[in-house]
Order: structure tokens, then sequence, then C-alpha cells
């Protein structure tokens, strides 16, 4: 096992940090309810329908859900509601690519989302899995223990996305999968999304992206090499030329966030100034991901 500190010397700075902020939080898990809107979920695994509650028989209402014990002893018609079983379980993926690190902020606040997601997890007593994108796809052997994970660099020449065929077969049935990425490719979405939400009960793609990246200062002068693939670009950053970027940045978030949509995957994307130096995780409570 590669010692993370020896790899990444940031590594446990960030993971102390997203420990000491949010390690009391829970994984809120989604529950489906067969016949009625609410919440109950399981904490055994299987995919039982476990009895709710009862409620008076509708016209259209499926007649074997019909308790005829209740009928005998009070001549009233109810119907059987039933909670189903959330299976407790998880799965966080990292993606590795070299991009990821394009900072070491954003580095750092990639390390912390995933030592928050996966800290949550074991606190609402989850089974876990922790994946390594990183050029194979690698589960580590301590999820639930961050600074003991066997955490490679980011430097993988492509993103998962690249490689959607990587995503089968190996998750969690009926669970919650969260990727963290900055889905900084060109790829196609869909397929990705697609093997990301097959059988999973909630699909969470987390967009992490670094200031600078974000809202890119003016410059007369730059020279941009892409992280993954070395190719190299001199430019002149003026207003225009960060216009166009931005623009284009719009345009390939909204492409992710309408293939994310049209598959039930939740796209959020985050800052990583939220995470690095301060762990400020109001954005996973307000979507609903942390309680």
């Amino acid at each position: 096992m590669t010692p993370p500190a020896a790899a990444i010397p940031y590594f446990r700075d960030a993971v102390e940090r997203a420990l000491a902020a949010t390690g009391g939080v829970e994984l809120t898990a989604p529950a489906q309810v067969s016949g009625i809107d609410g919440r109950r979920i399981g904490r055994r695994t299987g995919n039982a329908l476990e009895f709710s509650e009862y409620r008076e028989y509708r016209p259209g209402d499926d007649l074997r859900r019909i308790d005829w014990r209740v009928y005998a002893r009070s001549e009233q018609l109810m119907i059987k509601l039933y909670s189903e079983e959330i299976d407790p379980r998880c799965d966080v993926i990292v993606d590795h690519s070299a991009s990821m690190a394009s900072t070491e902020r954003k580095a750092s606040a990639a390390i912390s989302l995933a030592a928050i997601f996966a800290t949550a997890a074991a606190n609402s007593g989850f089974s876990l899995n922790l994946w390594h994108a990183a050029g194979t796809f690698r589960k580590d052997p301590a999820p639930a223990s961050p600074l003991l994970w066997d955490f490679p660099p980011f430097e993988t020449p492509f993103s998962p996305s690249a490689n959607p065929a990587s995503f089968s077969g190996q998750f969690f049935r009926r669970g919650i999968r969260i990727l963290v990425t900055d889905l900084m490719g060109p790829d196609d979405p869909a397929p990705v999304l697609s093997r990301l939400a097959d059988g999973a009960k909630r699909a969470v793609v987390v967009m992490v992206l670094d200031p600078s990246e974000l809202e890119p200062e003016p410059d007369a002068n730059v020279l941009l090499v892409d992280a993954e693939t070395g190719e190299e670009r001199e430019l002149v950053l003026d207003e225009g030329a960060l216009a166009r970027y931005r623009e284009r940045l719009e345009n390939h978030r909204a492409m992710w966030a309408a293939a994310a949509l049209s598959r039930g995957v939740l796209l959020l994307p985050l800052s990583a100034a939220d995470f690095c130096p301060e762990i400020r995780p109001d954005e996973l409570f307000r979507a609903g991901l942390l309680k």
C-alpha cells in the first residue's frame, strides 16, 4: 500500500479538515413508499416491503391490498400501505484524472469531499465502497477510514467518462452512488451517466472546479497546458477570450445537467473554495445529501 502522504503531501490535511468539520454528519438516504408519500428507511438489506399504515379504500386501489380482517371487525374497507426498504449501501467514486489537480486547492477539495461522503455513509450505517478511477477502476481496502486510504495521485491522462465501461457491474445495487469529478473533458456524458444510474436508488455527480477555472483573471499572455494530454497553447487572455471561455463552460455544464436530469442523476456544481482551506458544506445540506 502506498502511503497517501508520500504521493500527495496535502492528503492528510485535507482529510483531517473534513473530519473535523463534518465528522458527525450522516448521509441522507432516499425513501420510496408504495402507495403513499412519506419516509421510512430500512436498516437491513433486502428488497422486502414493510407495513407502514392503513388508509380507507379508494376506487382504483389494488384490491389485493384490502385487509379483510379489518373489514370483518369494522365493516370498513382499509388498504395496507407499505414502505419499501432502502438498502443502506453507498459507492463513492473519485476521479483521479490530472485535471483534478490543476490547483492544489482543487485536489484538496476533492479529497475532502470524498472523505465527507465516506464518513457520512459510515455514520449512517451504510455498507460502503470507495472507488479510485485512476486508469483502472480500483476498490479501496479501507473505505470507511479516510486516513488509511490507498489514495493514488491525480495523474490519470483521461477522465472516468472516457471509459464508461469500467463502471459496469461493480457497484452495489439499489444504493447511493456519488462521483466526485470536474467533468473537464470532451466526452459524451450519456454513457457514464447511464452506467452510474443503472440499478441505483440515487446517483449524484459532484462537479468541483477551482475559482480560477470558474472565473479566470485576465492576463496579457498565458501558456495553457492541458493537464491530461500535455498539449500547450499560447493565448492572449483578454476580456473577449474570457467571455468565450465562460460561455463554453456554461454550455458544457448545461449539457451535463440536461443529460443528468434525463437519467435521474443529480448534478451538483461546487467551488473548491468552499472546501479548502476551510470546509463549508452548506451546499451538500441544501442538496439533501447530508443531514
